[in-house]
C-alpha cells in the first residue's frame, strides 16, 4: 500500500502566528521553530502510515514560502521519500499515479471565507476571496482531493484546525481527521498539546489505513470543470480577463473552464490554456 502525504504549515500544532508561517526571512526563530513543528507531525504521520499497513509514504512539502525547504533534515523519517514537482507546466506531482493507494493532507487550513479558521486562504492569503469549482466554495483540501479523484485515489485523512476539520467531513463524507488547534479569530487561535495531538495523528492515521472498507470514495466533479475566483482586488481580474477563453464576471471575478482537475493549481503560466465555454443547451 503506497500512501502520498502533502503538508501545509498552518494547521501544524504549535504553530499560532502569521510569522511562523510567512516570516522575514528564512532564518527566523519562530519560523525555524515552526519547520520543526511541521517536521515532528510529519513524523507522527508517517509513523501512522506504516502502523496502517503501508509499505511506502511519499511526503511532499505543500507549503510555497518553504520552496521544498521545510522539513528538517536530520529530523525527518528516514522512511519517508521526500517529493516534490514532477513538471511545473503542467503541474504534475512527482511519483504520483495509479499506484498511490490513499492521499491524506496534514496541517492544512480551511478555506478562504471560513469564520474561526485559522490563517484561513485559499492558495493565496489576502489574494483570493474565493475560489469556486462547478459553483461550489472550495479551498485546497478540494483541489487536493479532485486532483486525487482524477486518478480515482482516495483521500482518506486530513489534520489541521477544527474548521478545516469540519470542512474536509463535509465534503468527504467519511474520511478521517485529527484537529490540531481551534482558530478564534483570522489570525488567533487556542493550540491543542503538541504531543497529544501527534499522537493522536498516528492513532487516527492508522486507524483509517487499516480499514480500506471505511475509506471513503475518491472525490470526483463533472467535466468540463467550471472554475470561478473572487480576487482582493481587480488587477488579477485585469490580467486574466485578457487571456483567451476566460471570463470577466465583474471587477473582481474571473471564470474558465478545464478539463481536468489534474490541471486545478496551473493558472497563470506560459502554456496556460483554458478550454473553450461548453456550448449552452
Amino acid at each position: 500500500m503506497n500512501v502520498y502525504i502533502v503538508t501545509d504549515l498552518e494547521g501544524i500544532s504549535g504553530i499560532d502566528s502569521w510569522d511562523q508561517c510567512y516570516p522575514p526571512n528564512r532564518d527566523d526563530p519562530a519560523y525555524q521553530q515552526a519547520l520543526r513543528h511541521l517536521t515532528e507531525e510529519v513524523n507522527a504521520a508517517v509513523a501512522g502510515a506504516f502502523d496502517g499497513g503501508a509499505t511506502r509514504v511519499f511526503v511532499v512539502d505543500g507549503h510555497g514560502v518553504n520552496e521544498n525547504k521545510g522539513f528538517v533534515t536530520d529530523l525527518l523519517d528516514p522512511r519517508a521519500r521526500k517529493v516534490y514537482f514532477a513538471t511545473r507546466n503542467p503541474l504534475r506531482l512527482e511519483a504520483f499515479d495509479q499506484s498511490i493507494s490513499a492521499v491524506a493532507m496534514i496541517g492544512q487550513h480551511a478555506m478562504a471565507g471560513t469564520i474561526n479558521g485559522f490563517l484561513d486562504h485559499t492558495q493565496n492569503p489576502k489574494v483570493i476571496c474565493r475560489f469556486q469549482i462547478n459553483g461550489q466554495e472550495s479551498g485546497e483540501l478540494s483541489q487536493f482531493a479532485l486532483y486525487a479523484g482524477a486518478l480515482n485515489i482516495p483521500m482518506v485523512y486530513a489534520s489541521g484546525d477544527e474548521a478545516l476539520c469540519d470542512e474536509a467531513r463535509r465534503i468527504i463524507p467519511g474520511i478521517a481527521t485529527t484537529p490540531t488547534k481551534r482558530g478564534t479569530g483570522w489570525a488567533t487561535c487556542q493550540l491543542y498539546d503538541t504531543a497529544e495531538v501527534r499522537r493522536r495523528i498516528r492513532h487516527d492515521f492508522a486507524n483509517i489505513l487499516r480499514d480500506k472498507k471505511s475509506w471513503p470514495a475518491p472525490l470526483h466533479t463533472r467535466t468540463p470543470i467550471e472554475i470561478t475566483v473572487e480576487w482582493a482586488w481587480s488587477e488579477p481580474a485585469d490580467s486574466l480577463g485578457r487571456i483567451p477563453n476566460v471570463q470577466r464576471l465583474s471587477a473582481r471575478t474571473t471564470r474558465w473552464w478545464i478539463d481536468t482537475p489534474l490541471d486545478l493549481y496551473d493558472y497563470p503560466n506560459a502554456n496556460w490554456k483554458p478550454i473553450p465555454p461548453p456550448a449552452q443547451p
